[in-house]
């Protein structure tokens, strides 16, 4: 269903292994503490060359083989130099070799053949540099095992002169502050900053201060796994002066004065003891984590900004893995930025149990170590390791439907292999679904790739990964010192991308990654250790500048006969712009947030530049960040997170055609309140229910409001310069209400004043009881039973939007709690288990439901009888396989198949009306942009035939996208942005930390896409293309669920929403942006609130999801026929054989057609004889008839969405030639043939 179908194994040979635990206890046990540590170098001299000594003590065992980590912690601008370190001679003998060297994060690792605990070991490490600011540096040490990390510590080294000194403590005065970060700002130049990590003992040094000059003093306090600052906030320090004399400022931390409170529970609201929950802020750097009591609540303290609370679900060292887990948003929560005591209460969470087990084994088994994944597009991912001598493996998820994928060890000697092409695998609550062996698919064939530089030579140490559009096999191989590399693949086509600096962040801290994760994080060290080989057996480096590849992915086709080879291009990006943030007076910011730089003009050519770059503001210097780039024209744009006092303003242009450049970005203050109550639709006030309140406006702005929960009121901070307000609300359903992402209060906020506007809180009025049944009356577990207030009827006026809906149970029953209205009640199943059966959903029929009433309502799949067939083909009759075919009916059916090799395909319907779409992201031609088939909705009426043959002509669409691939670090913010093509400017803007499954900070990788292959439904029809979102972590996992919500954006060209009988107003009621649900059949559309803002011919449309998959902007299938043309009539032209036809045109504003039907019978409107796309014209001269023969007209309308007219009134003419009438006269002829008889005769 799309270019990039799931990149589920991921950067294919960096393997992946994740161990199942059985159910029980979830307690946390932390990983050990290293003792005894000691660092001391043989220089202390800044940007020198130093031999490091460290001693430790650890203490943990590993009785095999192990490795230490050594990180050395610095601000950006002043990191250790780690890319020429070696082994040195005096280290105690367990330490074999270099593991790996990851250079970006200053970390290397060192191979053990065994570690003992309670003994103290000597590393020596040579030819390390000295970072380029003197001051006080933290490093951290860490011992990793098979099962993941052992134990960690830290410790410091000092570089050059201290200007300042001192001791962070917490609150208590006494216990020291860890891995807290302290800056001085030069008061009067915001650029110069330096900074320190505070180590074991709460101290710190900065350096590199200037005698006479004033700095800011602040302390950040980072959610590092070293860390235990979480529940403090910083307090006012005085500014200080520097003399050139060390300065002594201890530093002591206020508590927090925040506080989140709920309960953790299972779906029949069981609390779940020592379960824990975290919260992430939205708005900057903040992570904490706690256990919940036997009860199952749990307090958190945090500082102020937005947070979003989740259970956590992950698995670390000597934990059990919980029988649960958490998919979806979590709820928000927003404290002021102060001091002041804030609460919030019964922020509660539901989890998901996983009580399914999926079962099965492999052949051949791989050699190494392997894994088997599995995914669903809702969020979860799980996976598991293969039994080296069976080949089995076992997996406890939640019932639903899955994909499996296949994970390899990078360093496996011998052939590779990939998973066979496979179905989607169903199973339900308490079932074992036994898939029993799998053969798999041995790679035979060769890609050939190389990445070279603007000057033809050859770059090393370049990943190019190569991913099956129609498939979710992944392989990869990395460049020689030539440039080249020869990847393992199968016959077929192949899209392969080149990318560097793809090594991962190793974890960090106390209590590092285990069980899951730890095995993940080996098996990235494993990855890299390989890496490092082939480097040496090639005579190559790894290459560490900042390249940047050209263009997107590109496609080729692999056969049995050839062997292809691709090329890339990749620029360095040596171009650095310094960037400050400001308000609109100039006075500089701290904010948080991603700087995305999108290229104006360059001398690089069209294909540079396809997905902006950027960077995210520094953690730990707030309102500033360096963006590397190549020579160019760049505009930048700050985009602020949720719950930021201020808003994204204009772009800053800037140019680097010649050298670096500085840039100040200005942001708009948040200068007005708007305040009001919830209320029920009774007036009453909502108290006691946790909810999460919102504005928006037409230009984008997504503001969140503080909901007291205790007083049932709101308050938030919002623009005055982004006028009118529409107000929203999220809410648990389980409380009784329903969240309302638009309501009807709105308003305009004013710069310093408070507007009042109370919101009205819809509340579950209405049960519903629903039981499910298939054709033969049996009762279907596992159908997926909504209702929608949308209507395919453009007429109907909406004034907001509702959806909602749950599964049924093992009986097939399902009760909806609703709140009072009339609905579209649906039920759905997964397509490959309607396409088994042979049925269709159920009849979407709209009932009304009314306050304080109880319903009972049967919803019965139907049989399918009647086989709908054909041939897709292009202009040319060339037939098009693997085509996505829809089919859907004004019922409310649906369903969709894909065409065989020959273009053919085959869909079991009921007898009715039926539309009938085809379409294909054609990406034969290997273009960045590949130019998609599409064909025109066709709508088709079966009749009484039981079998209708309706051929597909497919022609090409608008080009797509570009496909776009960013790999970073997860501990930052970032947006990808597609630039070109059918959607361009769609993004997905991605929050520091959302994809940081473990706090420990990782690379990942986003794909990002647009695709025509999407299902048609009834209330649900695609307006333009999709947009794909993939993502994975640097040891190839995909990423599924996320810590905190992103945003994404598309754009819908207006004429789209025009000709679907929509205008712009009617996106968040009629249109909204939605994904399409796999395991269910469905497009669901998303929790949050839904934006938009008018961008030329465009409309950018933002929502924001918990997980990635394949989203678009939905509205319902337009279904409501034009009025007729009126007074018609049928004249005869008496020229022979030609008949007038005349009409005026309907009035509708989505009019596309009219079409002229004849027939010879009366009663019987004919066949379709001309169709005219003029909207203005009103006749129609037919020609060519048979004078005397009477002729029956009748003309109809259709809109854009070819729906057409009802009227079946004919007219009438007869055609005939006209006689002139007689005058006396001879007529010219006779003349003519009497004059040549008396020539004639006179000659004779």
């Amino acid at each position: 269903m799309k270019l990039f179908k799931r990149i589920l194994t991921a950067m294919a040979v960096m393997a992946l292994v994740i161990w199942q635990f059985p159910d029980g206890s979830n307690n946390t046990a932390r990983a050990g503490t290293i003792s005894s540590i000691t660092a001391v170098g043989s220089s202390a001299v800044k940007s020198a060359t130093s031999n490091y000594t460290f001693t430790f003590t650890p203490a943990t065992a590993l009785a095999n083989f192990g490795q230490v980590g050594i990180s050395f912690q610095g601000p950006p601008d002043a990191q250790f130099g780690v890319s020429g370190a070696t082994l040195g001679t005096g280290s105690s003998a367990i330490f074999t070799e270099i593991g790996n060297i990851e250079s970006q994060y200053s970390t290397v690792n060192v191979n053990a053949s065994s570690l003992t605990a309670g003994t103290e070991y000597t590393l020596i490490l040579n030819g390390l540099n000295n970072p380029s600011k003197d001051g006080k540096y933290n490093v951290n040490i860490q011992t990793w095992g098979q099962n993941g990390q052992a134990d960690s510590g830290l410790t410091s080294i000092t570089v050059g002169t201290i200007g300042m000194q001192g001791v962070v403590y917490l609150s208590d005065g006494i216990t020291p502050a860890i891995d807290a970060y302290v800056n001085a700002e030069d008061t009067s130049n915001f650029s110069n900053r330096f900074g320190s990590n505070t180590a074991t003992d709460g101290s710190y040094g900065i350096g590199g201060l200037t005698s006479g000059v004033s700095y800011r003093v602040n302390v950040f306090l980072n959610p590092s796994p070293n860390s235990n600052t979480a529940g403090y906030i910083t307090p006012d320090i005085a500014n200080i002066t520097y003399s050139g004399t060390t300065i002594t400022q201890n530093i002591t931390l206020d508590r927090a004065t925040k506080s989140i409170s709920g309960k953790l529970m299972y779906p029949n609201g069981t609390g779940i003891a020592n379960g824990r929950v975290m919260a992430n802020r939205m708005d900057g750097p903040g992570w904490v984590n706690v256990e919940t009591n036997s009860a199952g609540n749990y307090t958190m303290l945090m500082s102020g900004g937005k947070w979003e609370v989740r259970a956590d679900t992950w698995a670390g060292p000597g934990q059990i893995a919980p029988d649960y887990t958490f998919s979806g948003q979590g709820p928000q929560v927003k404290f002021s930025k102060d001091s002041n005591i804030e609460t919030k209460t019964n922020v509660d969470l539901k989890v998901i149990v996983a009580n399914a087990t999926i079962t099965g084994s492999v052949t051949p088994i791989p050699t190494g170590m392997g894994g088997i994944g599995l995914h669903n597009r809702t969020g979860f991912g799980t996976g598991t390791g293969l039994d080296p001598s069976t080949g089995a493996f076992s997996m406890k998820v939640p019932a639903g439907t899955y994909e499996l994928d296949m994970f390899s060890d990078p360093s496996q000697s011998g052939d590779r292999y990939l998973l066979p092409s496979m179905g989607s695998i169903t199973v339900g609550d308490n079932e074992t679904k036994a898939l029993g062996q799998i053969t798999l698919v041995k790679m035979d064939k060769t890609i050939t790739a190389t990445v070279k530089d603007s000057t033809g030579s050859g770059l090393s140490g370049f990943m190019v990964g190569c991913f099956q559009p129609r498939g979710s096999a992944f392989t990869m191989g990395m460049t020689d010192a030539n440039g080249s590399t020869s990847i393992s693949a199968i016959a077929g086509e192949w899209g392969c991308m080149a990318m560097s600096g793809m090594g991962g962040k190793g974890g960090e801290g106390e209590g590092g990654p285990g069980g899951p994760m730890g095995a993940l994080y080996k098996l990235n060290e494993i990855k890299n250790q390989f890496y490092e080989k082939a480097y040496a057996q090639e005579g190559s480096e790894r290459t560490e500048s900042n390249y940047v590849t050209l263009g997107g992915p590109q496609f080729i086709t692999v056969t049995a006969d050839n062997s292809p080879t691709i090329n890339f291009t990749a620029l360095l990006a040596d171009k650095t712009i310094n960037v400050t943030i400001t308000d609109t007076l100039g006075n500089e910011l701290q904010e948080y947030g991603f700087i995305e730089a999108e290229l104006v003009s360059s001398a690089l050519g069209s294909e540079f530049g396809k997905g902006g770059l950027g960077a995210p503001i520094d953690p730990n210097q707030p309102g500033m960040a360096s963006i590397n780039v190549p020579a160019g024209i760049y505009d930048l744009r700050m985009m602020t997170p949720p719950g930021s006092d201020y808003s994204s303003g204009d772009t800053t242009r800037v140019d680097v055609t010649n050298g670096d450049a500085n840039a100040q970005i200005k942001l708009l203050l948040n200068d007005s309140t708007v305040s009001g109550n919830l209320l029920d639709e009774d007036g009453a006030q909502v108290t006691g229910v946790f909810a999460f309140v919102t504005a928006t406006n037409p230009k984008g702005a997504f503001i969140p409001g503080d909901v007291d929960s205790a007083a049932g009121t709101y308050s938030m901070r919002v623009p005055s310069a982004g006028g009118a307000l529409n107000l929203g609300y999220f809410v648990d359903p389980d409380s009784g209400y329903f969240p309302q992402p638009f309501t009807d209060a709105s308003v305009t906020p004013v710069a310093g004043a408070t507007q009042v506007k109370d919101i009205i809180m819809k509340k579950a009025t209405v049960t519903a009881n629903v039981t499910v049944k298939d054709p033969s009356g049996n009762t279907v577990a596992n159908a997926f039973v909504e209702v929608d207030t949308r209507n395919s009827d453009r007429n109907v006026k909406m004034d907001h939007f509702f959806n909602h809906g749950d599964k049924t149970d093992s009986n097939g029953q399902v009760t909806l709690r609703l709140p009072a209205g009339d609905y579209a009640l649906q039920a759905f199943l997964p397509p490959e288990t309607l396409r088994t059966n042979k049925w269709l959903p159920p009849k979407s029929g709209r009932q009304t439901f009314v306050k304080d009433q109880t319903y009972n309502i049967t919803l019965t799949f139907q049989a399918a009888d009647v086989k709908l067939s054909g041939k897709v083909t292009n202009s040319s009759g060339t037939a098009i396989g693997s085509a996505f075919v829809t089919a859907y009916s004004s019922e409310g059916e649906s369903i969709e198949v894909n065409t065989d090799a020959s273009g053919d395909y085959s869909i079991d319907v009921i007898g009715g009306e039926w539309h009938i779409v085809a379409e294909k992201d054609d990406t034969s031609s290997g273009d960045d942009q590949p130019v998609p088939l599409v064909s025109v909705d066709q709508a088709i009426n079966t009749g009484s035939s039981k079998t209708v043959t309706q051929n597909i002509s497919v022609s090409a669409g608008t080009a797509l996208s570009s496909p776009v691939t960013s790999t970073f670090d997860s501990d930052n913010s970032k947006v990808v942005r597609l630039t070109d093509g059918t959607i361009a400017g769609a993004n997905v803007a991605i929050p520091q930390d959302a994809l940081d499954a473990d706090s420990q900070g990782d690379n990942v990788t986003v794909n990002a896409q647009s695709t025509v292959e999407l299902p048609h439904q009834l209330l649900d029809k695609p307006l333009g293309a999709g947009f794909e979102i993939t993502a994975q972590n640097s040891s190839g996992q995909p990423v599924t669920s996320l810590n905190s919500s992103v945003s994404i954006t598309i754009p819908v060209v207006k004429t789209l929403l025009t000709n679907a009988g929509l205008a712009v107003t009617d996106i968040g009621t009629k249109a909204t942006m939605s994904y399409y649900d796999e395991e269910n059949g469905k497009w669901a559309p998303l929790d949050g609130s839904i934006t938009y803002i008018e961008d030329g011919d465009n409309v950018l449309v933002t929502g924001q999801s918990s997980h990635f998959t394949t989203f678009a902007v939905t509205a319902a299938t337009d279904t409501t026929p034009p009025a007729a043309p009126a007074s018609q009539s049928a004249t005869d032209l008496k020229t022979g054989g030609k008949v007038k036809v005349s009409w005026t045109n309907p009035t509708d504003s989505d009019l596309a057609s009219i079409k002229v039907y004849r027939s010879t019978t009366e009663g019987t409107v004919g066949s379709a004889i001309k169709t005219i796309t003029s909207t203005t014209t009103t006749s129609y001269e037919d020609s060519g008839l048979t004078d005397g023969t009477k002729y029956y007209y009748v003309v109809k309308a259709l809109d854009s969405s070819n729906n057409e007219s009802s009227n079946t009134t004919q007219v009438n003419a007869t055609p005939s030639t006209a006689s002139l009438p007689s005058t006396g006269l001879p007529n010219l002829s006779s003349i003519i043939t009497n004059l040549l008889v008396k020539i004639a005769n006179a000659i004779n």
